[in-house]
């Protein structure tokens, strides 16, 4: 918007979105209570995903990994997943499918046992008191970012979701007002989104590694 710089109109955006993210914050929390189901059902098929995920991180975020490697792991797939929720809204019905598996995915996470998939994971002994609170400050501050990240970019999900449903026609100017949605939630997410997993990657990798 004119007279706005790229900072402002992207907390402008977040704003005008945050309907939005609430509503994906409550369908991921529908999400999370549903996988208490899976589990409790023993739904196989939905269970397979995250215990795949669980192996593969940690096979690819370990304590034994150097900590730029760790870093740029959790920051690259945080990045590209946020990214890749707030486009979804190009399809529709998409962004609410995310936000619901996602929240299934992780609740599964939490249930299913995962020893054997962290066979080989190192785990570091917390040897003093302070260490401890630092890593439960971080591992906090980890949760709280990563949840209002998703949020806005499911947020941005859902309103460009809501601008595509309410175009009747498919002609160049559609087109051009859903380019220009796209270029301001994409100005949001790298002055807002992108910022804030770097700092939640900091974090994580230094409760992974201990430090």
């Amino acid at each position: 918007m004119n007279g706005m710089t790229d900072l402002q109109l992207a907390l402008y955006v977040v704003k005008n979105d945050l309907y939005f993210a609430w509503l994906a914050l409550l369908i991921f929390f529908i999400g999370f209570c549903f996988s208490y189901v899976v589990y409790e059902l023993n739904i196989r098929f939905l269970m397979w995903f995250p215990r795949w995920f669980v192996r593969v991180l940690a096979r690819h975020v370990n304590p034994r990994r150097s900590a730029v490697r760790i870093f740029l792991t959790i920051f690259l797939f945080n990045s590209i997943s946020i990214a890749v929720y707030m486009l979804s809204g190009l399809f529709i019905i998409f962004p609410y499918i995310i936000a619901f598996l996602t929240g299934m995915n992780i609740g599964l996470s939490v249930f299913i046992p995962t020893e054997a998939s962290l066979e080989g994971y190192e785990v570091r002994v917390i040897d003093s008191p302070a260490k401890a609170v630092r890593i439960a400050v971080f591992s906090t501050l980890v949760l709280i970012i990563e949840v209002v990240v998703f949020s806005l970019a499911l947020g941005m999900g859902l309103a460009l979701a809501s601008a595509s449903a309410s175009i009747e026609t498919a002609d160049f100017s559609a087109s051009l007002f859903l380019a220009e949605l796209i270029s301001t939630q994409m100005n949001a997410y790298i002055y807002i989104c992108v910022p804030l997993l770097a700092l939640s990657a900091f974090f994580e990798t230094s409760v992974i590694k201990g430090i």
